[in-house]
């Protein structure tokens, strides 16, 4: 029995329909990528900016076994979504919200894994900051455990600073053809928060009235920027060599790095 002539043109206009639409689901998704020494993470957020998604993660570690005198060793990945207090959207965004995590390793290896998926506010503004560390204990020596961990701002979602670069570049001088601008260098925060590596630079670092989590995050998104953090002001150390940020109104809660030996910056007033 053969369908009526109404059924007939629905089906007759549904493979047109679904060409119709598919194109435009798939141009809404914005795609965010970001590759390090050891692993390399791609996720995509929709056009409204309320969803996002960790499409594949792959993260390795091959810092246990390094030293004779440990006697366990074990580490872990995390990937923080921020959200800066003073341009969120939405009120009720927390400020840090933990999106992915490897789980502890007992051993050197490697992590893979997606897709994860989790909500945005729905504005651009949020950063992914990303932590691979490493926790040890020893058998003898000064010290019995450590945790050492690296973290860095990976990219922030609404935004994509290289590609408005290079657009810029090409409108000022259409036949030029530049070269992306380099990766930034991944910050690298000690066991003890007193201290952090940019590259081969080793600086004094100093926080107040932040924990170091957060002055970690900060800091690396500075880094991977070159601005300050929104809600925040930061300026170059002209005679120590770092940079210190301080939050908008609020002078007190600040963090700072400086080459070791030279004085801290001038706090800044209310």
């Amino acid at each position: 029995m053969s369908p009526p002539s109404s059924t007939r043109r629905l089906l007759a206009l549904l493979p047109l329909a679904l060409l119709l639409f598919a194109p435009a689901t798939a141009m809404a998704v914005d795609t965010y990528e970001s590759s390090w020494n050891g692993g390399h993470l791609t996720a995509t957020a929709n056009a409204d900016l309320t969803e996002a998604t960790i499409e594949s993660v792959s993260v390795s570690f091959d810092e246990c076994g390094t030293d004779p005198k440990e006697t366990s060793c074990a580490w872990e990945a995390i990937a923080t979504l921020h959200s800066n207090p003073e341009s969120r959207c939405n009120p009720a965004t927390p400020e840090d919200q933990v999106v992915w995590e490897s789980g502890l390793q007992p051993e050197n290896g490697t992590v893979e894994d997606g897709p994860v998926s989790f909500p945005l506010e729905g504005c651009r503004g949020q950063t992914l900051v990303f932590e691979v560390a490493g926790e040890k204990t020893y058998s003898e020596g000064p010290i019995s455990w450590a945790r050492n961990g690296t973290v860095w701002g990976l990219f922030t979602f609404g935004y994509h600073p290289r590609e408005e670069a290079e657009a810029r570049i090409i409108a000022n001088s259409p036949p030029a053809s530049p070269a992306p601008p380099p990766m930034p260098t991944a910050l690298a925060v000690s066991a003890d928060c007193r201290s952090l590596t940019i590259g081969n630079m080793s600086y004094v670092f100093a926080f107040r009235q932040i924990g170091c989590r957060k002055a970690s995050n900060l800091a690396a998104m500075r880094n991977l920027s070159g601005g300050a953090p929104t809600g925040y002001h930061c300026r170059n150390g002209k005679a120590n060599g770092g940079v210190l940020c301080w939050r908008i109104g609020h002078p007190e809660k600040y963090l700072e790095w400086r080459l070791p030996g030279t004085k801290p910056a001038p706090r800044p007033h209310s």
